[in-house]
């Protein structure tokens, strides 16, 4: 590749370190740690709460030690002991799960606190389990990013901010796990030819980050201990735990050597940079305030009319919940002084709770919708969240339909036209495509769920905060 330059590859690599049932466990963990730091390859380890109580119990000071000197983020309290997060989540909004989470998962947060002398960097779902309603929570817990890998919500394969915080989760394809990849004689050959073509495709491209998980109990189990344990939503006392099927110890040996060879491997290739959890916070972080003029504000409104997604502009990406503020404010202002302000401080509301449709009168006056902008300005200030259920007149408005209505009164009061009547312009609900319900269907067959699991409220959370998705930049 002499003489072609290549754009930068983050590569993160990340612990799950959970398996509290198996004391065979702990020597992987504490041998996969020591080979990382001697190859000066940085990690995020997450933490189950529960393993480091069983760390603790079995006297291994020596892998909590090594552990402490990684990036540390936290994966839970008790995994999947039941109920589980879905579980506990299933029927509960945003704003009422975040509650539920946080009560929940204190206990554990507050451990790894007391242990490891600092707050997590980063939260990582149990299992399959992610849930919208953990977000608003894990920003009061003093948490900043979201490391995991699930398929229900992605990005362009990439790092996005979802619910205002940086998100390390759904990498797609580019995404490796190195678990299990030793069970069989050739699987580093495997690996490293999965991780070429990943790195080929980036580095030829615009760059990107791969993400690349292993789970340390794989070395020595050859099925997962949360599977064997709580299997169909079943709980089991500690004195009826049972021990996963053990790996050859030939298969736990090559494990080892394998995974050293592997970040060997990826270390030699040009213009990758190791990064953690940690890390990605100040890679992609987002500028600490972001201001649109008058003009910026019309050109997010056109784009806005035609797409509804988020949009790129000299300060960043704006997600479809900050244009609706910005317009919102920018209408509600008009409204209290006769002029579009100059400039908007834009702010980033959550999405709102529930889909609804429009009803009522499909045209109302504009001076009935400037004094709604005026309500739902107040709204997105007390309640930072988009209203569900926007009252203009004698109409009840979806905001997935005031937001392209109040865009084109924008446009018009920007030409200095201001109509005396408006006709409802529907819009559609932002940025769906990029959740899936086929995979969120297939994790509600996990087997540690009960059987015949359902969580549709999860999903609909999930497709509602959409409004705040958008990509992460790095700097």
């Amino acid at each position: 590749m002499s003489g072609i330059e290549m754009a930068k590859v983050y590569v993160y690599l990340w612990f799950d370190i959970e398996d509290y049932v198996t004391k065979e466990a702990d020597d992987p963990a504490l041998i996969f740690v020591n080979t990382a730091k001697r190859n000066h390859v940085p990690i995020t380890c997450k933490l189950v709460a529960e393993e480091v109580r069983a760390l603790t119990e079995r006297g291994r000071q020596d892998v909590i030690s090594a552990i402490a000197t990684c990036d540390v983020g936290y994966h839970s309290d008790t995994h999947s002991q039941h109920p589980t997060v879905w579980e506990y989540l299933a029927e509960l909004d945003l704003f009422t799960g975040a509650k539920e989470f946080e009560r929940r998962e204190k206990r554990g947060l507050e451990l790894m606190q007391e242990v490891f002398h600092r707050t997590p960097s980063c939260y990582g779902h149990p299992g399959i389990m992610w849930a919208p309603q953990t977000y608003p929570a894990l920003r009061e817990m003093g948490i900043s990013a979201y490391l995991d890998e699930n398929k229900v919500l992605s990005l362009d394969d990439q790092p996005y901010w979802y619910c205002g915080m940086l998100n390390l989760n759904g990498a797609g394809q580019n995404c490796l796990y190195f678990d299990y990849s030793f069970e069989k004689p050739d699987g580093i050959l495997t690996i490293e030819s999965k991780f070429k073509k990943i790195y080929d495709r980036l580095s030829k491209g615009k760059g990107g980050a791969i993400s690349i998980c292993l789970h340390p109990h794989t070395a020595v189990n050859k099925i997962v201990w949360d599977v064997v344990n709580f299997r169909n939503g079943r709980n089991r006392t500690k004195e009826e735990y049972e021990r996963p099927p053990a790996q050859p110890p030939s298969i736990t040996k090559r494990a080892y050597e394998d995974f050293e060879r592997f970040i060997q491997y990826i270390s030699s290739f040009e213009n990758v940079q190791w990064i953690t959890a940690l890390d990605a916070v100040e890679i992609y972080k987002q500028p600490t305030k972001i201001v649109i003029t008058k003009n910026e504000l019309q050109q997010v409104a056109k784009h806005f009319l035609s797409s509804a997604s988020h949009i790129l502009t000299k300060d960043g990406y704006l997600s479809p919940s900050q244009i609706f503020f910005a317009v919102t404010v920018a209408l509600s202002k008009y409204f209290d002084e006769g002029l579009l302000p100059d400039r908007i401080e834009v702010k980033e509301p959550l999405g709102p709770l529930e889909f609804t449709r429009s009803r009522g009168a499909k045209k109302f006056e504009a001076g009935d919708f400037l004094e709604a902008t005026k309500t739902v300005s107040i709204q997105l200030d007390a309640e930072n969240s988009i209203p569900s259920r926007i009252r203009v007149a004698d109409s009840e408005l979806s905001p997935n339909d005031f937001l392209p209505t109040a865009c084109k009164l924008l446009l018009s009061i920007h030409r200095r036209v201001l109509p005396k009547r408006l006709s409802l312009t529907h819009g559609i609900r932002p940025q769906l495509r990029y959740l899936s319900k086929a995979h969120f269907d297939k994790y509600c067959k996990w087997p540690v769920l009960p059987q015949g699991f359902k969580a549709p409220k999860i999903f609909e959370q999930a497709c509602l905060q959409a409004w705040t998705l958008k990509p992460a930049i790095a700097h």
